[in-house]
């Protein structure tokens, strides 16, 4: 019950500093994608089923927001807590890099997959350019952000691990 309290309040902080603090600080007029942070965070942290649980939600609101449909952010940012909850086996807490390499790498396929949804069928062909000036930048800010936020989501999630075995113990 705590765990789905603080993971629903992660998503919609998480929106809310992508969709308002973070549009503030733009950087080469771009922002982080910090709802992949989190899902990717979440998938490699718990595993699938919570990633892609994280994802979907984190993808509907942005389908509810900014979508032309309902359910094309949502269900790619559940294939991507579906592809980083693999790694789960992988990963030790202590280690930054496995991480902020399935982070880099989620962005760039998700700027690639924005390209050919969004680029391509408005005719916007020079790919060198968008790859330059929009894809490049958001995978350094996004990067730069989740040395920070995927920290602190350690640390929430050492947090809910220690009340529940705390808990446990009691009983």
């Amino acid at each position: 019950m705590k765990r789905g309290i603080v993971t629903a309040f992660s998503i919609l902080a998480c929106f809310l500093l992508q969709t308002s603090v973070f549009d503030l600080f733009r950087l080469a007029n771009t922002v982080p994608n910090v709802l992949l942070i989190l899902v990717c965070s979440v998938a490699v942290m718990r595993g699938q089923k919570e990633g892609m649980l994280v994802g979907f939600f984190c993808g509907l609101l942005l389908d509810i927001f900014y979508g032309a449909w309902v359910g094309g952010f949502a269900f790619l940012y559940m294939i991507c807590g579906f592809v980083n909850g693999w790694f789960h086996n992988l990963y030790y807490s202590d280690d930054n890099f496995l991480p902020l390499v399935l982070i880099g790498v989620s962005d760039l396929v998700y700027g690639l997959l924005m390209y050919l949804i969004y680029g391509l069928l408005r005719n916007h062909t020079d790919f060198v350019f968008y790859m330059r000036t929009i894809i490049l930048p958001e995978i350094v800010y996004t990067i730069a952000v989740a040395l920070v936020l995927h920290r602190i989501l350690l640390r929430v999630d050492d947090w809910l691990e220690m009340t529940k075995k705390g808990s446990a113990d009691i009983v």
